[in-house]
């Protein structure tokens, strides 16, 4: 099986947004980061698209956001001239604002506890030493997370190795839109709740989550750098093939035995939740809103995409993103 960071996308957006705050978990996972440290700037040119109403004369703009970002990163202007149209900013969750409502995030972080009493220990089973083990070796562990279901385990590991790699959550794209949608004083909308979105990792049966770990914590440093650099890359240059492909990937080394258990998986955190980003741009539509939508960036593109829903209810989808813009300088692709 072709060893890779599992649901990629997954790991560093949906546990990453709240950073597991420590006065949730008793343990900070923000990389470190060097503010002083001056970085080179480049273009980024990640998924943007327009889809109107004509009846109501409603506009909403569709952004397909990185979770993790890289300093220096200048995006075009034309995404902020789009907010300052707009009455609207959407996100699927107001990161920072979430970040400071301790009990909002601790009721999202129960939903990731072991159930009844129980230890991870009882999820991992003979696994549990040698996973326990790669922990401590990297000074990830923390004693913490034993009350933890192994997808909070995944995601620390993710999120610590981040550190590494250049990337950091402090500039995901959420941040910066949520940043400059506010500054100009637009309303938010969130279309989601954290709890929802860590509930799909909690629905994931323990046979999956195990894989996603193991299969995560065997990665070496030059691999993790590998992958996050492809999917960086593939966003950076509104490459929707290759987002598409990664996708497709994950079913594809996903064992027989756990196609089905994938297939829940998928639809809780792809289907489900696409269904209700493109009813929230639906109702914006007929409601002759114009709102500016920020939503990670393989909800456009893991099928039915937030694309798909819009095209087979009848609207027509515009791209903007630029084309044959140059990004290749900031990220070699693996």
């Amino acid at each position: 099986m072709k060893k890779r960071i599992f649901s990629v996308i997954t790991l560093c957006v949906i546990m990453l947004f709240t950073g597991c705050k420590p006065s949730t978990i008793n343990d900070s996972i923000k990389p470190n980061v060097d503010s002083s440290t001056a970085s080179e700037t480049f273009e980024v040119n990640p998924p943007f698209f327009k889809v109107t109403d004509e009846k109501t004369g409603a506009e909403v703009y569709m952004l397909g956001s990185m979770h993790i970002g890289k300093r220096g990163a200048e995006y075009p202007a034309e995404l902020y001239a789009a907010i300052d149209k707009c009455d609207t900013l959407a996100v699927e969750v107001d990161v920072p604002r979430l970040e400071n409502d301790t009990e909002e995030l601790r009721d999202a972080m129960n939903v990731l506890k072991c159930k009844d009493g129980t230890t991870v220990k009882d999820y991992m089973g003979n696994d549990y030493d040698e996973i326990v083990g790669k922990f401590k070796e990297k000074g990830y562990y923390n004693q913490a997370y034993e009350q933890y279901i192994p997808a909070l385990w995944t995601s620390q590991w993710t999120n610590k190795a981040l550190k590494n790699t250049g990337y950091e959550t402090d500039t995901g794209t959420d941040r910066i839109m949520l940043n400059y949608a506010k500054e100009k004083c637009k309303k938010i909308d969130e279309i989601e709740k954290a709890k929802e979105q860590y509930q799909a990792n909690a629905d994931t049966s323990t046979e999956l989550q195990m894989l996603s770990l193991k299969q995560t914590i065997s990665l070496s440093d030059a691999e993790t750098q590998a992958q996050l650099d492809t999917l960086y890359n593939a966003w950076k240059s509104a490459d929707m093939e290759t987002l598409k492909s990664l996708v497709a990937d994950d079913n594809d080394n996903t064992p027989e035995e756990l196609q089905d258990d994938y297939k829940r998986y998928y639809d809780g955190m792809y289907t489900n939740r696409q269904k209700k980003m493109s009813d929230y741009i639906e109702t914006q539509l007929q409601t002759g809103n114009k709102t500016f939508v920020v939503v990670g960036a393989l909800h456009y593109a893991a099928p039915p995409s937030i694309l798909d829903n819009l095209e087979n209810d009848g609207y027509t989808i515009e791209t903007l993103s630029k084309k044959g813009l140059n990004t290749s300088s900031a990220v070699i692709a693996a």
